[in-house]
């Protein structure tokens, strides 16, 4: 049989077990209801009570703490605590600041999703680059929702495989610095992520003329929809 010292913890443990309920059932209500039930406004809250709970059980199964013990594990568990609320509290904007930081580190990085959609976090300069491959070549776009196809810098459709000398640049388009001509073009393929775009419509710039390849609306639009929210690109192949 337990000792007087065994047989006083149970009592107490069970005591601690009831308050613990009568507490729980005076900030949440009865969890049967259906109505009590939002972790959205309970989470923070059954997180440091079970938190509590559990330090509370575990120093009477495990003996009678002493002073120091006591002041090192409430010291402990209570920032433990406190850091798991804090955490799940601005969750949001822990996960928006991922989202940057990402942005910063691999600007461009198609990630794809379980969903099947391919993510692009936006970059730190504000805008969505687009890590792709253009008839296997390995190119950088730049998203640009007003531009009405795919454009290619001339060394871009040198390296996806395009003659320069087969390349007729008449056809003209407004820009940012004015009227350009640029010459039409069949892109074989155009691969973003696990998602390849085939037999697309684009344009090649003069030499010189683009600082950068545009992923426009005949990419855009093959895509079953796109989307911007806030710093992520999602598109929906």
């Amino acid at each position: 049989m337990g000792g007087p010292k065994q047989i006083r913890g149970f009592v107490i443990a069970a005591l601690v077990i009831i308050m613990g309920v009568m507490v729980f059932f005076y900030f949440f209500g009865d969890p049967t209801d259906p109505e009590n039930i939002n972790f959205d406004d309970s989470g923070p809250r059954l997180v440091a009570l079970s938190a509590l709970a559990f330090v509370f059980l575990a120093s009477f199964v495990f003996g009678q703490p002493k002073v120091r013990e006591i002041v090192q594990g409430t010291l402990f568990w209570g920032g433990l605590c406190a850091l798991l609320v804090v955490g799940y509290t601005y969750r949001t904007d822990l996960v928006q600041a991922g989202y940057r930081v990402l942005g910063a580190l691999a600007p461009g990085l198609a990630v794809t999703q379980p969903d099947g959609s391919i993510l692009i976090v936006r970059d730190a300069t504000g805008h969505f680059v687009v890590d792709g491959r253009v008839n296997g070549s390995r190119t950088s776009f730049l998203l640009d929702t007003g531009a009405s196809a795919v454009v290619l810098t001339f060394d871009d459709a040198k390296r996806a495989g395009f003659d320069p000398d087969e390349l007729s640049f008449t056809v003209p388009v407004s820009t940012a610095n004015g009227r350009a001509m640029v010459a039409p073009i069949q892109i074989e393929t155009i691969a973003v992520g696990d998602y390849t775009l085939k037999n697309v419509r684009g344009f090649v710039a003069r030499e010189g003329s683009l600082g950068g390849s545009l992923f426009g609306l005949t990419a855009l639009d093959r895509l079953r929809s796109w989307r911007i929210e806030g710093d992520r690109l999602i598109m929906n192949p």
